[in-house]
């Protein structure tokens, strides 16, 4: 509430106030943003543009040109999942996981993924054929997927908490065995990149050669992130913007530095 009112009092004098990132995902043209007020945005490489949401958002996800969002609970705490074509179209809105709070989204292809949150820590696929939520993995409080493959962290602290399978089926890899993570994001590999909850230099990769983990690019702590495909990840990290929400930077997976962006004004 603090900080609304001091983006408040900064927007009375000023023409805008900055907002920013609280979700980070790839779009068809760069990347999109949730922001600390719901807002989805969309950056065309010079400039950020609202894009239309059904309702205000918690979470986004994009496999292409398929959107999905997860709007924000209701009244009775239930949030609702939907979809359209990112550039436009009518919105498809999927049933309810019963009274079940659904707290992350991603999708495989044109199909929706959610996890859900405590106590169940669930995995549901929509299936398009018979047009409901199909349960693929119990035990997950992060998810990435990418190329068909289920990326997760196990609900653990004291153990190695990264997993990752074929979406739909298939046996289950673990990479390594101490790490613990808090934030996932699988590449078109088939490899995770993972931050720890560290304020420094949290990010790690999977090493091929050792067949463990070790160190990725240095970095403030990770809120959030994002890998597009083979090429690029996303983050959002300090600083804290005053009118909430984080900052958010992107890096090339396999060289150059970090690229810093500007945020919505408005």
């Amino acid at each position: 509430m603090k900080n609304l009112l001091t983006c408040l009092l900064i927007a009375a004098f000023l023409s805008g106030c900055t907002h920013g990132a609280l979700k980070v995902a790839q779009g068809p043209d760069g990347p999109w943003i949730v922001t600390n007020d719901g807002a989805i945005y969309a950056y065309n490489g010079s400039v950020w543009n609202r894009q239309e949401a059904p309702g205000t958002a918690d979470d986004i996800a994009l496999c292409g040109p398929f959107l999905s969002v997860l709007t924000k609970p209701d009244a009775q705490g239930i949030s609702t999942v939907k979809s359209r074509d990112a550039y436009g179209g009518n919105w498809t809105t999927y049933p309810a996981i019963g009274a079940t709070t659904v707290k992350q989204i991603a999708c495989d292809g044109y199909a929706p993924v959610v996890l859900t949150a405590s106590p169940d820590f669930s995995v549901y696929k929509y299936n398009t054929n018979t047009q409901s939520w199909q349960h693929i993995h119990s035990g997950a409080q992060e998810i990435s997927v990418i190329n068909g493959r289920l990326f997760h962290l196990y609900p653990t602290t004291t153990t190695g908490n990264v997993w990752s399978r074929d979406i739909d089926a298939g046996p289950y890899t673990r990479w390594g065995q101490n790490l613990v993570a808090s934030k996932i994001a699988g590449d078109a590999n088939g490899y995770p990149w993972v931050a720890t909850a560290a304020k420094s230099n949290p990010l790690f990769k999977w090493d091929t050669n050792k067949m463990d983990w070790t160190s990725g690019f240095l970095s403030g702590p990770v809120y959030e992130m994002n890998i597009s495909s083979y090429v690029r990840m996303y983050i959002l990290s300090d600083p804290v913007i005053s009118g909430g929400g984080y900052t958010l930077y992107s890096h090339e997976l396999y060289s150059g530095l970090w690229t810093k962006y500007s945020l919505p004004s408005y």
